[in-house]
């Protein structure tokens, strides 16, 4: 065999190594939003948490996952190497911001009240004379923005909304509707020692991704497309969704 023979052999050999090898390690950020990520005695789990986790254990990429404020999540998911956020939603300006994995679950965006409120929201749109209680960055800002509701006031983590719902009238941190997850929002509620809610309005049901930053290498992000088609062939993605189911 001659020397170039051999170069060519080594080359296409290393080359097929750099296809099928994933990236060693990938870094996933999340927020505390139950029952789909959340934090439980130091150890984030959920519906989608399980789902990411098979993701990368059929592709062999090791994980590791923190959960954060969303914003700060959502920034350093586009600023650092090797790093996915979920659970997101999937939204035309965020396109080409991120390599998509999903859909991965499905959520239900609704508003809450406290126990007591007597206003009427019937539509989307007759929440325009409240003050909503939105997280910083989240795509429900853009969608009830849509909508004409612009007194939308930001915070930096879900779990901070439900007390403002309590909070005096005049005190200019109160929030008369929350506009959060249907599936987690008791639990929120009932973490923030805050017992007294009702449902006042379902605003849409979402699809629910991994997304990739830019800075992800490809090799990865189709390894992980990979894995989710296998665990939607064989019914994987199917029977941890139903364990959550109502």
């Amino acid at each position: 065999m001659t020397r170039r023979t051999i170069t060519d052999v080594f080359l296409l050999a290393f080359g097929l190594a750099m296809t099928v090898s994933p990236a060693h390690a990938l870094t996933l950020l999340t927020e505390e939003n139950p029952p789909f990520n959340y934090t439980d005695q130091g150890k984030v789990v959920g519906l989608s948490t399980e789902i990411v986790s098979e993701l990368g254990k059929r592709s062999g990429i090791a994980l590791q996952i923190q959960s954060m404020p969303w914003e700060k999540a959502y920034i350093a998911t586009q600023a650092d190497k090797e790093t996915c956020l979920y659970s997101t939603v999937r939204l035309e300006n965020r396109e080409r911001l991120f390599s998509w994995i999903g859909p991965i679950a499905t959520n239900k965006w609704v508003l809450i009240s406290k126990g007591d409120f007597a206003g009427t929201v019937k539509i989307v749109e007759d929440a325009r004379k409240y003050r909503v209680g939105v997280v910083a960055k989240d795509a429900k800002i853009e969608f009830l923005m849509s909508k004409g509701v612009t007194d939308l006031r930001e915070v930096s983590d879900d779990s901070l909304n439900p007390p403002r719902l309590v909070l005096n009238r005049d005190d200019p941190n109160r929030i008369d509707l929350w506009a959060t997850s249907a599936y987690g929002a008791r639990q929120t509620a009932a973490r923030a020692k805050v017992k007294d809610i009702k449902l006042v309005l379902g605003l849409r049901d979402v699809s629910l991704y991994l997304a990739c930053g830019r800075n992800t290498s490809t090799q990865t992000v189709e390894a992980l497309s990979r894995a989710f088609q296998g665990i939607t062939r064989d019914g994987t993605l199917k029977r941890i969704t139903d364990r959550y189911a109502f």
